[in-house]
This record gives structure tokens, C-alpha cells and sequence, in this order.
């Protein structure tokens, strides 16, 4: 799934730099991005509490990304920026509700937890751009952070069950691309499919530690210049 997706940007990537070449403006000094994003979120053991055979944590949910990009030099027909983009996630997990075998038993005690893991992560990027002010395609990466924080929680009990989990910042690489497209002089849509490579958790008094974790995201949105 994951390489169709990126085939396809790849595709309209280039759409991006070759379709308008009617008007072959410079790129413009900068542009600014806001995007629904379809986040992966982190499922391992120490990125979540440790939960119960049968629970689930969030592994896919809607998120909002936004950010920007200024661009500072161009060679022969690429331009080269620098940016950066803020992406937050928010997923849950609801456990089914116990189903009582008998209708004179009282009803079953549930065990299995609803999980929710909400996901920061900063990534500055430096990015290659091709195409003109109607429309580029794009490829960035960078180093940035991220920080994952997870709960496990059982509604109908008020004590805390699940140890929740806090990565605090971790170091990020995030590598991707995309393409914006200008329907207006300074308003437009683009996409960007990007990868995170989330750095381990070391083991702590505090923290059970939490192995690397490798995470997709796709949005699309609007782009204005």
C-alpha cells in the first residue's frame, strides 16, 4: 500500500513540473502549507503501555500538518528552501464491550482498556524544488523530534491500571516529497507523503525504554504564497 501511494505522488509530482510549463515563472520567496494527514502512530511496547493480550492500541489516524518554506537559491532549474513542518495526531482505540453469557449473571467486569497515543513531531526540512510558480514538485528531509505520549485506560474503573508512557522529544529523520499547484495567484492545493524515523527510547527510571519506530503520513491541503 505504502509504495502505491508513493508511485502515485511520484506521478503527480512530475505532473506538478511539466503540465504548466506555459509560464515558466520563478518560484516564488516562500509558501505556507496547511494539511489533513493520514499519521501512523507508533504500537510497540514502551511507545504504549504494556496492555493486555486482547487490547489495541491506535496504529492510523486523521492529523493536521502545517508549515512552510522559504526559498533562497536557484541553480539551473532547481531551487533550493528551507522549512520545516508541525504535525500533531491524535488516535483511540475502544475496546468492545464485555458481552454477558447469561441473562441472570451480572454483567462481566471489563479488562480490556481503551488506548489513546497522541503524536508531536517538528521536522525541519531542507527541500529541492522543480517546476515554476504555477506549480513544483518537490523532494526534503531534515532532522527534527518527536515526542509520542499513550494511555491506557479502563472507563468504568477511577484507579490507573496501564503505567502511561511519555517519550519525551526524540530525535526524527523525516524524508519525503510532494508538489503544489497554484489555481489562483497566491492560493493553491499541494500533497506530501513523508516518512519518520523515530529514534529509540533509552531505558530510564521513568521509562521502560522503546525501540525505533519507523511511521507514514500522507496529507493534502491548501498552500498559499
Amino acid at each position: 500500500m505504502r509504495v502505491r501511494v508513493f508511485v502515485f505522488a511520484v506521478i503527480l509530482a512530475a505532473t506538478a513540473s511539466t503540465s504548466l510549463a506555459q509560464t515558466p515563472q520563478r518560484i516564488g520567496r516562500f509558501v505556507f502549507d496547511v494539511r489533513a494527514a493520514s499519521a501512523g502512530l507508533p504500537t510497540d511496547e514502551g511507545w504504549v503501555p504494556t496492555l493486555p493480550l486482547n487490547a489495541l492500541a491506535p496504529s492510523r489516524k486523521l492529523g493536521l500538518d502545517a508549515g512552510g518554506h522559504v526559498y533562497l537559491l536557484r541553480l539551473g532549474g532547481a531551487t533550493f528552501g528551507v522549512g520545516g513542518t508541525l504535525l500533531f495526531a491524535k488516535g483511540t482505540s475502544v475496546a468492545p464491550e464485555p458481552v454477558s453469557t447469561s441473562a441472570t449473571a451480572p454483567p462481566p467486569v471489563q479488562t480490556i482498556p481503551d488506548v489513546t497515543t497522541r503524536l508531536k513531531s517538528l521536522s525541519p526540512q531542507v527541500s529541492i524544488n522543480f517546476g515554476h510558480a504555477q506549480g513544483w514538485s518537490y523532494l526534503s528531509a531534515g532532522l527534527g523530534t518527536t515526542k509520542v505520549q499513550s494511555e491506557a485506560v479502563i472507563p468504568s474503573r477511577t484507579t490507573v491500571v496501564f503505567t502511561p508512557r511519555d517519550s519525551g522529544w526524540v530525535k526524527t529523520i523525516n524524508f519525503g516529497g510532494g508538489a503544489r499547484w497554484f489555481i489562483k495567484e497566491r492560493f493553491g492545493a499541494g500533497f506530501d507523503v513523508r516518512w519518520y524515523k523515530l529514534s529509540l527510547v533509552p531505558p530510564s527510571a521513568t521509562h521502560p525504554g522503546a525501540p525505533r519506530a519507523s511511521l507514514f503520513t500522507a496529507g493534502v491541503g491548501i498552500t498559499l504564497k
